[in-house]
């Protein structure tokens, strides 16, 4: 908002009082304007290059005087609804909606009774009173907020701190733009009328969506819980079908081993008999040694085919033994990956759960406020004479029970 410094002076007051613009005096010295901050004379400045403006006759006026960019701009706003006569509020407090409201009456500058505030417009709809200020620097402090609440009035504000416009001018378009969308939020909200009505409506309906969600979210947490079991169970199945498959798989590496010790211990023997009957045959003739070498080595031949078929007979029952451990190797496999998608959806269901808190903390801060807003709304009927409107309190009026009840 510094290019508010740089805005020039449009409006000024003439020699009658009244609030006038560049654009409807003489030029020079003819337009007899004074200043509307420090009232020194003026002069209107109507070129045919720079844009049409007023300014201080007297060097010494413009240094003392206090008038800026933001006084324009209430000026500007003032006229905009002043001229129009309407402007688009919100309804509601949470997940607000939009009323456009057209007034039958605007006045500027009107004090307000018996606080003697001074609003910057008091607008006038279907005999309901609504207060306008307008915020471009500063807003609306606290002591000025607890007067309005006392009067039951309802004022809202209207935001320009992020105005921004082209020139250092403030054209009548760039109010308009600002218009079709104003940033306004509401200070206080009389008790009664049509603009209170529309707020208990709006915020009654939120507080049963919102209950109403929080349930629906209730049950599906219910529901992934009992899908978290389900694959608990699963998983802890899966574990004790690895335990047994991997008992087995131990139980196949120890036959395998004692297999392997069997053939060593086979063929130890073997090479242990066939050297004590060679040193026997060095001790006979040659003859006899001759003979009962040819003997002992059929024998040993014999011996060793056999060996060979058990080799064979283990070789084959190892290759079973691998076939086993591939199949079970790709049984792990699956459930490593069956453990892994029940992390992702653990985790799913622990971002719902995340999502369930904040939807039960958004619940109890509805419920703080109701509870927060219920001696204020009781206070408010027993000052204006009317009758609580429900049978109980708030909360029991707003609850799932009352209404499953109807």
């Amino acid at each position: 908002m510094a290019r508010l410094n740089s805005v020039k002076m449009t409006y000024a007051i003439n020699r009658t009082g009244e609030i006038v613009s560049i654009d409807n005096v003489d030029n020079g010295l003819e337009c007899n304007c004074i200043c509307i901050d420090c009232n020194g004379q003026l002069e209107a400045k109507q070129g045919a290059k720079n844009q049409w403006h007023f300014s201080h006759h007297k060097d010494n006026d413009a240094i003392n005087c206090q008038w800026s960019g933001e006084s324009e701009l209430h000026i500007k706003v003032k006229e905009y609804l002043d001229r129009y006569k309407r402007l688009t509020v919100p309804i509601g407090f949470t997940n607000p909606t939009s009323l456009d409201i057209q007034f039958d009456e605007i006045q500027l500058e009107k004090s307000l009774r018996p606080t003697k505030r001074i609003p910057d417009v008091t607008g006038y709809c279907a005999g309901e009173k609504i207060l306008i200020e307008v915020k471009v620097t500063h807003e609306v402090d606290q002591q000025k907020r607890i007067d309005y609440k006392k009067v039951n009035v309802s004022v809202i504000e209207l935001d320009f701190s992020d105005f921004t416009f082209i020139d250092t001018r403030i054209i009548d378009q760039e109010i308009d733009l600002y218009f079709r969308n104003p940033i306004c939020n509401w200070l206080t909200v009389a008790p009664v009328g049509d603009i209170a009505s529309q707020f208990q409506e709006h915020e009654r309906a939120v507080t049963k969506e919102l209950i109403v969600n929080n349930q629906n979210l209730l049950r599906e947490a219910g529901a992934m819980v009992d899908y978290i079991n389900s694959y608990r169970r699963r998983y802890e199945m899966s574990k004790s079908r690895i335990k047994d498959a991997s008992e087995r798989l131990e139980e196949v590496k120890n036959q395998i081993h004692h297999a392997k010790s069997e053939r060593n211990e086979i063929i130890h023997s073997a090479a242990g008999l066939f050297n004590s009957t060679l040193d026997q045959l060095q001790r006979d003739h040659a003859v006899r040694l001759t003979a009962e070498f040819n003997e002992n080595h059929r024998l040993l031949n014999a011996e060793l085919n056999e060996i060979n078929v058990v080799i064979k007979s283990k070789k084959d029952e190892l290759a079973q033994i691998q076939h086993i451990i591939d199949q079970q190797d790709n049984k792990v496999n699956e459930i490593r990956k069956a453990e892994k998608q029940l992390n992702i959806e653990k985790n799913n269901f622990h971002q719902r759960e995340l999502d369930w808190n904040k939807a039960a903390k958004a619940n109890a801060v509805i419920k703080r406020h109701f509870m927060r807003l219920e001696p204020e709304l009781r206070g408010m009927c027993r000052k204006g004479g009317i009758p609580w409107p429900f049978e109980g309190t708030l909360m029991e009026e707003l609850s799932p029970s009352k209404d499953n009840a109807q």
